[in-house]
């Protein structure tokens, strides 16, 4: 009996640390097979958020994380460094995580604005959830016109 108690520990355990690196690999990504992150690799990347359509804020924070993590990963770095300037709101679909407000300014369907992402000033074709950065990428979320 005692034996099973110890086995079953053990299997919690280990499931539990399969989730959080499930999470912490970008869990958000809904397909995309990407490879989980590098533990002990670090990488440096620039993170800016700004508004293009009423050019109210551009602000940029240097992140630091686990080789192979996600834009998503990024942004919640950023958020838990400076919520004021790196807030973000996102709901789940079948594709993943769409960002639906940053700084508390709404993506808007009727006035056809949206949170557009960037890598190197290029729009990405990945969601946040499903892009792997890489060290010294300049990251953008850019509130635009469509």
């Amino acid at each position: 009996m005692t034996a099973d108690r110890g086995r079953m520990k053990s299997l919690v355990i280990t499931l539990a640390g399969l989730l959080l690196l499930f999470l912490a690999s970008g869990g958000l990504c809904r397909g995309c097979g990407a490879p989980p992150p590098a533990i002990f690799s670090r990488i440096g990347v620039t993170y800016t958020v700004s508004d293009s359509v009423y050019k109210s804020f551009n602000d940029s924070i240097y992140v630091t994380l686990p080789q192979g993590s996600f834009f998503f990963n990024v942004m919640d770095i950023a958020q838990t460094l400076d919520s004021r300037k790196f807030s973000f709101t996102y709901t789940l679909s079948v594709w993943g995580a769409y960002i639906t407000s940053m700084r508390g300014l709404q993506a808007n369907d009727t006035q056809r604005t949206y949170w557009q992402l960037l890598s190197n000033r290029v729009p990405l074709k990945l969601g946040a959830g499903c892009y792997a950065v890489s060290s010294g990428e300049s990251l953008e979320v850019s509130f635009s016109k469509y």
